[in-house]
């Protein structure tokens, strides 16, 4: 019969858990200094869901602004029906824009993505209707979606303020 120590299995889960906690810091101070934390490994498929109400115009606009400047998507699939954009929230390979989700109080829209490995897995925009048709919202969360965290340049597509950003964009040093 196998006999278990407590005091063992405790330190074992203590150490386990400061593991954890210190690679978590690293991950998140690594972060920290890079403008680019993940990248696709393949050009990720845009997916417009039914609440978005997103104009085929302002997608292709937010699409052709990124392509230009090397960020491709496979494909925009207007999920019409809702069939992809139910069946889960996160999906690998894919970017979900929605219309409806929680964001902040005075936050205009928010990107949230899965990393593994400094790869991109998956995003999802929420863009709240409201807020929609302001001008490089959709671009600006095209860019966390491709994998990049905010700068404080003025004019700069990545500032996070909405009213300091504009149409500059490059990597920084």
């Amino acid at each position: 019969m196998l006999k278990v120590n407590i005091r063992n299995v405790l330190i074992l889960l203590f150490s386990g858990f400061i593991g954890f906690v210190l690679g978590l810091g690293w991950k998140i101070a690594w972060e920290e200094s890079q403008f680019i934390i993940a990248e696709w490994s393949e050009d990720p498929i845009l997916v417009i869901c039914p609440d978005s109400q997103l104009s085929p115009y302002r997608v292709h606009r937010a699409v052709d602004w990124w392509g230009i400047r090397g960020y491709k998507i496979a494909l925009v699939h207007w999920d019409n029906d809702g069939k992809i954009c139910n069946l889960r929230r996160f999906t690998q390979g894919m970017i979900f824009v929605r219309g409806q989700g929680e964001v902040l109080p005075n936050t205009y829209a928010v990107t949230t993505r899965i990393t593994v490995v400094n790869k991109m897995m998956s995003a999802e925009i929420i863009l709240p209707n409201k807020h929609k048709h302001m001008p490089r919202l959709l671009e600006h969360e095209m860019g966390h979606a491709f994998g990049m965290r905010h700068i404080e340049d003025i004019g700069h597509m990545m500032n996070p303020i909405h009213e300091s950003g504009g149409e500059m964009f490059y990597v920084p040093d």
